[in-house]
């Protein structure tokens, strides 16, 4: 089985996505060194209602015979895009397609290596957003999708998934102000600083 969608599916998405964000996006077939490959839409900054550049996934979650009832997608905003950014989303979306499972709100995806070139971050929590940003979709299979955040978190940020803790990080981002979307974000100061890193095999190369 491939890992993207069949393309039916991944049609159905682009056009809820598109409904939803109010343009047409860039969409991008992502190879990884291992050879797998995984898609990506893309709206630059300035070319949806969104406000931000944003990245969706097309094929989180296993699509075709055999899938599972319910389907997650991957969606990510960030305040600037660029390749780096893109990579580090597909290697995401392709860690979750690995584990085979539908990962569900607060679930981290981390590790000691760095998701993002260039930046600090070395894994990301997944959420279902309350204001349902990119609602709920039913395929034309039946079955259901759920959209979830990819938020980039630092390593002491990623060490509240010890204890299924996404919430208390939550709140303790609320409380600080912090802006989700913005790359050049800080640790908030009631969190403490470690140190990090190490490569997945599979992983491409972001660092």
């Amino acid at each position: 089985m491939e890992l993207m969608g069949s393309m039916s599916v991944v049609e159905e998405l682009r056009e809820h996505y598109v409904a939803v964000v109010g343009s047409e996006p860039e969409y991008h077939e992502m190879r990884t060194r291992s050879g797998e490959s995984v898609g990506v839409f893309e709206w630059p900054k300035g070319t949806s209602r969104m406000g931000v550049h944003l990245y969706a996934s097309a094929g989180a979650t296993r699509h075709g015979p055999g899938a599972r009832e319910h389907a997650v997608e991957l969606f990510l905003g960030v305040n600037t895009g660029s390749d780096a950014v893109k990579e580090g989303f597909a290697n995401l979306i392709l860690s979750v397609l690995k584990s085979n499972t539908v990962p569900q709100h607060g679930v981290f995806v981390a590790g000691n290596w760095k998701v993002i070139k260039g930046r600090k971050f070395t894994g990301w929590v997944l959420t279902e957003r309350p204001d349902d940003l990119i609602p709920k979709l039913q395929l034309a299979d039946g079955r259901h999708v759920v959209f979830l955040d990819a938020l980039p978190v630092f390593p002491e940020e990623a060490s509240y998934r010890r204890g299924n803790r996404s919430d208390e990080l939550f709140e303790i981002w609320e409380e600080s102000g912090l802006k989700s979307w913005d790359l050049d974000r800080d640790l908030p100061s009631v969190i403490e600083r470690r140190s990090i890193l190490r490569w997945p095999s599979w992983a491409q190369r972001n660092g």
